[in-house]
């Protein structure tokens, strides 16, 4: 279920990437996560995402009009089964809304019967309230 009325969250569709690329690209413009990796191009990232462990059926993205993508949560796959939250977008003019929060839950509801990680750059006050919030627990470096 949306917080927000007109958005839709739904499971990601293979037909997403691209705009998933472009929503990439908007949301991490000018944040401390900007670099996207080695590359600054959103579509290199998501097909990155895709070659390296994508979890399709636990990936979730909330979208406006019934087909713009505002937000996404990208689940992955590593080595040893673990599931890891690899992604969260939102689109600026779209943030502060909940829809962060909507997609991880999706998320997490499919992989309700595993160990969820998630990678959360340094800095990145957003990412660390939102899975402070959904009870994550701070593993690695302060």
């Amino acid at each position: 279920m949306s917080p927000i009325e007109g958005v839709a969250i739904r499971q990601l569709d293979g037909r997403d990437d691209g705009a998933l690329g472009r929503l990439m690209e908007r949301a991490y413009a000018g944040t401390i996560d900007e670099d996207l990796g080695d590359s600054s191009d959103g579509a290199v990232e998501i097909a990155g995402w895709r070659e390296s462990g994508a979890v399709g059926t636990a990936s979730f993205v909330a979208v406006s009009n019934g087909r713009v993508p505002v937000a996404a949560s990208l689940v992955s796959v590593r080595a040893g089964a673990e599931h890891w939250i690899a992604y969260v977008i939102t689109d600026p003019a779209w943030k502060r809304r909940g829809l962060g929060r909507a997609v991880v839950t999706a998320s997490l509801g499919v992989l309700a019967d595993v160990a969820v990680f998630a990678g959360i750059t340094d800095g990145n006050a957003a990412s660390e309230r939102l899975f402070t919030g959904l009870g994550f627990v701070r593993v690695g470096p302060a």
